[in-house]
């Protein structure tokens, strides 16, 4: 797993969205948030919940996604639809409300993009029509050229057939 640098920037900010509520951060919270925010990757409920369970192998998937709902709330993840509509999660940059990312339709891996000029550029589009923007978000759909060309990804290790 990849790790995000801005995890207690996240943890930080996602501690104010429960106490803004008057709830607190619980435990099973922390962990939840922490195993999210480690990751720079794109991950579904299922994966935030095997991973969570490294550190307690009690917490629940409805555990998992009433976290996932608080954090989206709070702008500090995004959820991607993926491939057949399946639901993905990213987290936020703590620089930045815009997200990017290319789901691949061989795989149906989502991967998420550094685009810093997202929000400058599209944030300008929006204030010439009167809009001042939240937040962004960018999906792409593609093919992996790498696969199709050398018959394999170095992503996922898969080739064309899906083996």
């Amino acid at each position: 797993m990849l790790k995000n640098p801005d995890v207690e920037f996240l943890m930080e900010q996602a501690l104010a969205h429960w106490k803004a509520r008057g709830m607190t951060l619980t435990a099973v919270r922390k962990i939840i948030c922490r195993t999210a925010f480690a990751s720079a990757e794109a991950f579904d409920a299922e994966e935030l919940l095997h991973n969570a369970r490294q550190e307690d192998g009690l917490i629940s998937l409805s555990t998992v996604y009433r976290t996932l709902s608080a954090l989206q709330e709070a702008g500090l993840i995004t959820e991607i639809e993926g491939i057949d509509r399946k639901k993905q999660y990213s987290v936020v940059g703590a620089h930045t409300s815009a997200t990017s990312h290319v789901v691949c339709k061989d795989c149906g891996q989502v991967i998420p993009m550094e685009n810093p000029c997202l929000s400058l550029r599209e944030s300008g589009a929006a204030h010439q029509t009167g809009f001042s923007p939240k937040k962004m978000s960018l999906r792409i759909e593609a093919t992996c050229d790498e696969l199709h060309r050398c018959g394999h990804c170095s992503r996922n290790g898969k080739n064309p057939e899906g083996e």
